[in-house]
């Protein structure tokens, strides 16, 4: 038999201590936050634990239950930024994780997905509680020629992810038809539909055409991002552009906008953004938090069998917002932006017949929540693991 001396066990206890970190998450709100996105500095982590990358690595809880993680280049840059995971945190509840150097040990189910839709050019992306839709420039080509940088909004009644399964459906049947999953209830056309934004000038909107170039920077299972370009387009005199990225994490109602707009002169680009308007919908605006929000609230539109009420929404950033509007058939903020600066707005939809928002009343609580989150991230300690 062989015997370990003192120098060889402290060398070993060392090395395994190298391949972990302890992550500590505070909860600094009294709220509780359910399926809340923890974000960890990638570069944090491998100072640490320098044999991390992104097909090793591996993120218990407490009781080395194994949670499912995601390494996420943010900004499509091909640098890993943040390892994200998901969970549920009482209110000012503090938890306790564990990152280990490890494959993980099964496959994660995703939770969310990007898809662009060859046939249409469109780019629809999806969570476990809501889907949405965007049009490119392909779509001027077809039977259904249309001219919109609006976003359309699928309602599921299902966690499942539906895209794949919709888009093949509408060969045969229909997906603006629910036959037990959701369906597509929302009338775009050539409005901002749910958080589409439009250059401002003249006290009106001027809005982009079609995106024409697309790029998926990442694809779940914990979040997916696509990076959707719209060539310059007129507004009062003024070429303006965008580059939009979106955001979308599972277990929320809303996802992360994030949009440059830039113009040959630079400087401040005024702006709108809103929810189209339907027949019966009562709008309301929040300027209760840091994070203000607007929403529209209305019966679903009954064509094709289109049933319950639906809430749309966007949230932005109180403190730039010039004036709200309720005008050409929308709910607006008109805010102010710098060329070639992103803004960050969120952007969202609930449904009753979701089972998760029974009442208007509940669907601005969550928004007030939300807004919350949002301006209060969790609080995240990176910790090694001491011998």
């Amino acid at each position: 038999m062989k015997y370990l001396s003192a120098a060889c066990l402290m060398f070993a206890s060392a090395a395994l201590h190298a391949q972990s970190a302890i992550i500590r998450v505070d909860n600094t709100l009294a709220i509780s936050r359910a399926n809340e996105t923890v974000s960890v500095s990638w570069a944090e982590l491998q100072r640490l634990i320098p044999t991390l990358t992104a097909g090793v690595v591996r993120v218990f809880d407490v009781e080395r239950r194994e949670i499912p993680s995601q390494a996420v280049d943010d900004d499509g840059d091909g640098t890993i930024d943040a390892l994200i995971f998901q969970g549920t945190f009482a209110a000012r509840e503090t938890r306790h994780f564990t990152v280990d150097a490890a494959a993980p040990g099964r496959k994660y189910e995703a939770q969310v997905a990007v898809r662009h839709d060859v046939p249409r050019d469109d780019i629809a992306w999806e969570n476990d509680r809501t889907a949405y839709r965007i049009y490119g420039e392909g779509l001027k080509k077809t039977p259904q020629a249309m001219s919109s940088s609006g976003i359309d909004v699928w309602n599921k009644k299902t966690r499942a992810l539906i895209l794949d399964k919709w888009y093949e459906k509408d060969h045969v049947a229909s997906y603006h038809i629910d036959t037990g999953e959701g369906a597509d209830f929302y009338d775009v056309g050539a409005t901002l539909g749910n958080g589409g934004t439009a250059a401002w000038a003249r006290d009106t909107i001027w809005r982009a055409d079609n995106f024409k170039a697309w790029r998926v920077i990442a694809s779940g299972p914990v979040r997916a991002i696509v990076e959707l370009k719209y060539d310059p387009w007129d507004a009062a005199g003024t070429p303006v552009s965008e580059i939009k990225r979106i955001s979308i994490d599972a277990g929320a109602n809303v996802y992360k906008a994030t949009s440059i707009f830039t113009t040959p002169r630079g400087g401040a680009i005024a702006y709108a953004i809103g929810t189209v308007k339907r027949p019966g919908m009562v709008g309301t605006f929040s300027r209760n938090n840091s994070w203000a929000w607007l929403t529209g609230w209305g019966v679903v539109v009954a064509k094709t069998g289109g049933h319950g009420e639906m809430g749309t929404a966007v949230l932005l950033k109180d403190s730039p917002v010039l004036k709200w509007e309720e005008k050409f058939d929308h709910y607006l903020a008109v805010s102010v932006a710098t060329s070639g600066v992103p803004v960050v707005h969120y952007i969202g939809a609930g449904w009753t017949d979701s089972g998760d928002f029974p009442t208007p009343q509940s669907w601005w609580h969550y928004l007030d929540e939300m807004a919350q989150r949002i301006d209060s991230p969790l609080a995240v300690h990176v910790e090694p693991v001491r011998p």
